[in-house]
């Protein structure tokens, strides 16, 4: 099918609406991007930086309040005493011991040191001099939570900085010395290292004597500063220097107008296959349409289209099957209507002269002495009740009966109507048996079901002449009892099957081609349903359904 796009309104509108819900905000944003991307990004580093260094100075703290928490734990200590009375190590508790070897091993402390109340020098873990504690650099007294940051020393000479914590020790409200602890300065300086940015930026750490400390404790130049954050302790902050250029350049506004043009073929792309797909879907629809306005009631369409165009398709089949058994319904009850009133014109037009025709002509037969004249008119009498039997015919299939429905076991029926048959049968030599489930019960008028079978019956014997086997069987599907009057005769030709039930249809020389026309009245007036199938030469089976009764 060649695809027109022209004729697909509601595609197009779609189309230019999907366009531009997809592709102008890409084009706002491109532009507006291309605007204040410098801001933009100046503003997201500045706020990524804030919220990094406020992250580093969270660690330093951490780190800072862990040795002090180290220095609680060593003041809590009962037998920490000892060290403030004794002047040997030796009269040291061996658990003592063992505690302040295992704190001097952690690499953040190189050593202890503990001093009297009176602020003198007592020893030290290792076993450094006080001079050790009081190198020249020595600046600035912190009060940090409970405890004293008491002195810090720069790296100078090759060897690495520290600083100094202490904490008093009190006993009994008695103040009973000092201890102090000696701690590397690049533990507290290495916390910085997440804010690195490598060719942009480096952290450095702001002494309050405005020194400044590079990532691993050296003392380092501070220049081009990018920022600097609030203290963390009283005059020490950290601050960023800019190591190189930030590249600002964006390729991001180009990438958006790439991506908005890829969008927009893309969705041209797509739209223009579905849209083809979809005028193929829809043209079974239109053309099943157009067939139903000609008057083809049975014209089904292909089920098989996705989702709702599928429910569509399904619909359009429902809506044909139904529009042609309401047709067929209306044309039924319109015809049986007009053969209604033909049937009462023929009962008062024909019957009433058939009447006394048949009265003459039985008056004439009394009185005619003639052999040869008194034959002509037994076959007009003859000819007369055969007139009247089809008047009697199409006036039962014009004016049927309502059925008076009972419970009745569906092999009496079934013997009743093999009783009746078996003098025929015997004559044409036919073997009649009845099979099945006998005891199904269904609620049906038994008078027209037995009138519907003989009629099968008595045809199927009209198709074996020569003889042949009739078969009568009922079996149960589900909810349904299913009868079944099968024979070995003639069959009927594929092309008289279609109309084997049509009123007035008949292959038999004296037939009125009422018979089966009313048995398949009387079954759908008993709510059941009647099909017929025939293989020519090898015999025919009339299949009836009723409902099981509950």
């Amino acid at each position: 099918m060649i695809f027109d796009f022209g004729q697909l309104v509601l595609v197009k509108r779609y189309l230019w609406g999907s366009l531009a819900v997809a592709i102008l905000p890409l084009l706002v944003i491109a532009i507006l991007y291309d605007r204040h991307s410098s801001n933009l990004m100046d503003r997201l580093l500045l706020e990524r930086i804030e919220g990094d260094l406020q992250t580093a100075i969270v660690k330093i703290n951490s780190f800072v309040n862990a040795q002090h928490k180290r220095l609680d734990n060593l003041a809590d200590l009962p037998e920490i005493n000892s060290v403030f009375t004794q002047d040997s190590d030796t009269h040291l508790s061996p658990r003592l011991l063992d505690f302040l070897y295992l704190e001097i091993g952690d690499p953040d402390i190189y050593g202890i040191a503990f001093y009297n109340a009176e602020g003198e020098f007592i020893r030290a873990f290792p076993s450094w001099s006080e001079q050790t504690y009081s190198e020249n650099g020595v600046y600035g007294n912190s009060n940090v939570a409970e405890s004293e940051l008491i002195q810090a020393v720069l790296p100078q000479s090759g060897r690495p900085g520290w600083f100094l914590i202490k904490k008093t020790v009190i006993r009994n409200q008695v103040n009973i010395g000092t201890l102090t602890l000696m701690v590397r300065l690049a533990s507290m300086t290495e916390q910085t290292s997440p804010l690195y940015l490598r060719g942009v930026y480096e952290p450095i750490i702001i002494t309050p004597d405005n020194e400044a400390l590079s990532v691993v404790g050296n003392t380092v130049t501070s220049k081009d500063l990018l920022i600097e954050s609030e203290n963390f302790l009283p005059g020490w902050h950290i601050a960023l220097q800019h190591i190189g250029k930030i590249n600002k350049e964006s390729d991001i506004g180009r990438w958006l107008l790439v991506l908005a043009a890829i969008s927009a073929l893309g969705i041209m792309w797509l739209f223009i296959s579905m849209s083809e797909r979809l005028a193929r879907m829809i043209t079974p629809l239109n053309d099943g349409a157009q067939a139903i306005a000609n008057g083809d009631l049975t014209t089904q369409v292909p089920e098989n289209g996705p989702g709702e165009l599928g429910t569509l398709a399904h619909s359009f089949n429902n809506m044909s099957k139904q529009l042609n058994s309401m047709i067929k319904t209306r044309v039924y009850s319109e015809r049986q209507a007009s053969l209604g009133k033909l049937a009462t014109g023929i009962a008062h037009e024909i019957r009433n002269p058939l009447a006394t025709i048949r009265t003459t002509v039985h008056g004439l037969i009394r009185s005619e002495t003639h052999p040869a004249h008194k034959e002509m008119l037994q076959v007009v009498n003859d000819e007369v009740i055969r007139t009247d039997a089809i008047v009697e015919e199409f006036m039962n299939y014009a004016r049927p009966r309502e059925p008076h429905k009972e419970f009745i076991p569906v092999g009496d029926v079934l013997a009743t109507v093999s009783t009746l048959a078996s003098a025929s049968a015997l004559e044409t030599n036919v073997t009649m048996s009845i099979t099945g489930d006998t005891s199904l019960v269904i609620h049906v008028d038994p008078g027209q079901l037995s009138q519907v079978l003989m009629n099968i019956v008595l045809n199927a014997l009209q198709a074996m002449p020569e003889g042949g086997h009739l078969t009568l069987r009922t079996h149960r599907e589900g909810k349904y009892a299913h009868l079944t009057v099968t024979d070995t005769g003639q069959g009927i030709p594929e092309d008289q099957l279609i109309e084997i039930q049509a009123p007035f249809f008949t292959t038999k020389k004296n037939g009125t081609g009422l018979g089966l026309a009313i048995c398949a009245q009387l079954v759908h007036v008993n709510d059941g349903r009647m099909e017929i199938q025939s293989v020519y030469g090898e015999g025919t089976t009339v299949h009836i359904t009723f409902a099981l009764a509950t």
